[in-house]
């Protein structure tokens, strides 16, 4: 499909919506919808971190070629400040969401993460444009069908990221039947500023994503895609369902067409293109005690092998081990540009276990999980404790250890343990 005909048929839907608003213009307004609203929130969060390095994995190696510390213990200390706005008047409305890192006076970082008006010319229809964050998908730690979504650190999932930069449209209809109960259409358009050296982009590269929803017999499902001249073309298939009242089910998955993939073959870089398909399975399980379990079952299909990953785990080797500064340095480049996911291989177990105030521990929530590498056999395994002894105060212990042979994902990692202690105040 041509990619005027997609762009033709958003806009006869933009303009459909701005029909239906006609029928909201001679409903009475009353007081409460005049009311204008302003509200203001946020969090700052200080955070003291200790890591046990592995003084002899080649990522180590080759991240402190230059400079190597004296200790395998290592320490960070900063601050994040979290800043929202939210600005409400009948059918329009703003949002705000920022971010900051501070490490030091030499070292800090501002982000916009959400800056976005939405209208809404009707009840069922709502405008939005500026930078917005998504969540497609029904999955904890990962998404395959997160086409538009933040890439997700599956060991923080709930942490908040940058949005995408994007206009969309959304119509909701709901129904009495017992069979559909709603349904809802999402078309979200994503300029490009591809023209190197400006803030341009050609109008002809404009990306396309699509998401329809239906809760369909008590069953949340999802088709989604994504349309791109330039970027793989994706297409989805989510759902979600409670198969009892402390029983959910979700699933998801995804083909992804004309997918770069990178390898390392005889010590070089090389990449193909491939169609994939990566999918996910989970449950969540909430005991009478209030102790809840997540587990979910990942599959990425252009990631590693076990034997693509021990080249690229040689190449890491040859590089740490070499002398030459300057192949030290292509080494940790190329290992930072190609290879930086959270998961680079196929097969992964998530496992979640949390369980409120144990034994009348009053305000109290520890959790254990793991992250599971179905391929090598390595893993993380981390456990978190969080303290809340007012409203707006919340202490958060957290420990982690990578395990596994050298050769493998969890076990080459610089880290061996790493543990975090933060304090957040909300306001």
């Amino acid at each position: 499909m041509k990619f005027s005909k997609w762009f033709i048929f958003v806009l006869m839907f933009a303009l459909s919506a701005v029909v239906f608003g006609q029928e909201k213009e001679n409903l009475p307004i009353t007081e409460d919808e005049q009311e204008k609203k302003l509200e203001w929130n946020g969090n700052l969060d200080v955070k003291y971190s200790l890591f046990n390095m592995d003084q002899n994995s080649a990522q180590y190696k080759l991240q402190f070629f230059k400079d190597p510390p004296s200790t395998s213990l290592l320490s960070q200390y900063r601050i994040e400040p979290y800043l929202n706005a939210e600005y409400r008047s009948n059918d329009l409305g703003f949002v705000l969401k920022t971010h900051a890192s501070y490490y030091s006076d030499s070292n800090s970082r501002f982000d916009l993460f959400e800056a976005y008006a939405s209208f809404n010319p009707s009840f069922n229809t709502n405008l939005q444009a500026g930078k917005r964050v998504y969540s497609w998908g029904k999955g904890y730690a990962f998404n395959p069908v997160g086409f538009v979504n933040p890439v997700k650190d599956p060991e923080n999932p709930e942490l908040a990221q940058a949005g995408l930069l994007s206009a969309n449209i959304e119509y909701v209809k709901s129904f009495s039947s017992e069979a559909l109960q709603s349904f809802s259409f999402l078309a979200v358009l994503i300029p490009t500023s591809d023209i190197a050296g400006t803030s341009f982009g050609e109008f002809t590269n404009t990306d396309i994503a699509l998401k329809s929803s239906f809760l369909l017999w008590d069953t949340d499902i999802d088709l989604l895609a994504y349309y791109s001249v330039n970027k793989p073309k994706r297409f989805g298939f989510d759902f979600a369902r409670n198969i009892q009242d402390n029983i959910e089910i979700h699933g998801e998955i995804s083909f992804n067409q004309n997918v770069e993939k990178f390898t390392i073959i005889n010590n070089s870089l090389t990449n193909n293109r491939v169609d994939r398909y990566s999918y996910l399975f989970g449950l969540r399980y909430l005991d009478a005690s209030n102790t809840t379990i997540i587990a979910e079952y990942y599959h990425t299909g252009a990631g590693l092998s076990k034997d693509e990953y021990s080249q690229y785990s040689e190449f890491l080797k040859i590089g740490a081990d070499n002398l030459n500064s300057i192949v030290a340095q292509q080494t940790l480049n190329t290992s930072l540009t190609y290879f930086r996911g959270t998961t680079l291989m196929q097969d992964y177990l998530y496992l979640k276990v949390s369980q409120p105030e144990p034994f009348d521990w009053l305000y109290f929530t520890p959790s254990l999980y793991t992250i599971y590498n179905l391929m090598d056999n390595s893993f993380l395994l981390s456990f978190q404790m969080s303290y809340k002894p007012v409203t707006n105060t919340e202490f958060i212990f957290w420990t982690t250890m990578f395990v596994g042979d050298r050769s493998t994902e969890y076990g080459g990692k610089q880290v061996q343990q790493r543990m975090e202690l933060w304090m957040r105040v909300f306001f």
